[in-house]
């Protein structure tokens, strides 16, 4: 069955976003939730890829520090995780993910930035990346 224009628009998106390299450190995939509803993957790619993210007015490195800001706000430790590997992936430096994220101080409270701080710090050290710029 050929996919409609939203999910090949959706996956162009995807494409900009994935680490390329010989181990990659992420990919968008949905191969283990596929056996739960084998439509659940177009539903992602057109809406989410599609639609949203292949939106004008701002770049991908403005799409990710939303996306990891909105996520800090609402505690999901799985899903930030994820998009702070693709931050890093798409260039964003280390210091402007715990920018973002400490920044969210007075509207998410300690808890929150404290633990998304903590994802942070283990995705850096999986990739092998530091926040202090070297001199």
């Amino acid at each position: 069955m050929e996919k409609s224009k939203r999910y090949q628009q959706g996956m162009e998106v995807i494409r900009e976003y994935e680490d390329k390299s010989e181990n990659p450190a992420y990919s968008i995939t949905f191969e283990n939730l596929m056996d739960l509803d084998p439509k659940l993957e177009d539903y992602i790619v057109e809406f989410a890829f599609g639609d949203i993210y292949a939106r004008e007015g701002l770049s991908h490195e403005q799409k990710t520090l939303i996306t990891i800001s909105s996520l800090v706000t609402q505690g999901l430790e799985p899903q930030l995780r994820l998009h702070v590997n693709t931050g890093l992936t798409i260039g964003i430096s280390p210091k402007e993910i715990v920018g973002a994220i400490i920044h969210l101080l007075p509207y998410a409270g300690f808890p929150r930035v404290l633990n998304a701080l903590n994802i942070a710090k283990a995705v850096f050290s999986e990739r092998g990346v530091s926040v202090q710029e070297k001199k």
